[in-house]
């Protein structure tokens, strides 16, 4: 009988002695809090009080709380603030132009470029609430199939679409010459860049039969353009009109005439 009569005392004990024993908080010395509720008139928090505050520059309030809680392990959340970092951002039409990291603190800036068939730049700029961007790709049309090129032809096989600033080169069929530089160059949805065929001359005979000339000296009988040949009498003399050298102009070659 007595001891059961002490078992229960002692346990009475303990539950007040737990009772007694209050929770409380006191204002903590963090170096990463920039403000702590102003109205506090007491250093001690109570178990289940909330404080206001915020965080110094380049941190933030952990888990978007706006107040701290005065709990049986101290305040939560723990920790109160957590450096802001951004994760990289990644973009189908835009590349990094400078170092390539998985994460940015708060401030830093990214610079990125717009990438073939797209206009401009971009900077990323880390905040609190995280990435800020100053500007947009602009998307520039692109170019349809190619126009034909009179006696002529591409190098390579066409295609129904061309990107803004892609080129596609030319040539010319055997014996003509180029004019201008082979290529087309796709700007802003337009092809830009003129080139023309020009044509060779072919020396006719029955031409010169008739003018009474011939070649002064053999040889081909196909002139590429701006290529000179000679011609002479085959009887009579020069009527004077025309010269008997002559140049090739895209497929135009004037003849001279003998008469006799």
């Amino acid at each position: 009988m007595h001891a059961i009569t002490k078992i229960l005392f002692l346990c009475i004990c303990s539950l007040t002695s737990v009772k007694s024993q209050e929770v409380t908080c006191i204002r903590p010395q963090d170096r990463l809090l920039s403000r702590w509720e102003a109205s506090w008139r007491d250093e001690t928090k109570k178990l289940g009080d909330t404080v206001r505050y915020t965080c110094i520059s380049g941190y933030r309030r952990k888990d978007g709380v706006t107040r701290a809680t005065c709990t049986r392990d101290g305040w939560e959340p723990n920790p109160l603030c957590e450096e802001i970092k951004c994760r990289r951002q990644q973009f189908n039409n835009a590349d990094i132009t400078g170092k390539i990291q998985a994460e940015y603190r708060y401030n830093d800036r990214v610079q990125y470029n717009c990438r073939r068939g797209y206009e401009g730049s971009f900077t990323l700029t880390c905040r609190e609430d995280g990435w800020h961007r100053s500007n947009e790709c602009t998307e520039i049309p692109p170019c349809g199939i190619p126009p034909a090129l009179e006696d002529g032809d591409t190098k390579t096989a066409i295609k129904e679409h061309y990107s803004h600033n892609e080129t596609i080169e030319y040539m010319c069929q055997s014996h003509y010459i180029m004019e201008g530089e082979p290529y087309k160059t796709c700007l802003y949805g337009e092809w830009t860049g003129h080139m023309r065929c020009l044509r060779p001359c072919i020396v006719n005979e029955d031409e010169m039969r008739q003018h009474n000339i011939t070649l002064k000296s053999s040889g081909t009988k196909y002139l590429v353009h701006d290529e000179i040949i000679e011609f002479r009498c085959t009887r009579g003399l020069s009527t004077g009109t025309v010269a008997m050298r002559q140049r090739c102009n895209s497929g135009v070659l004037v003849l001279p005439t003998c008469r006799e």
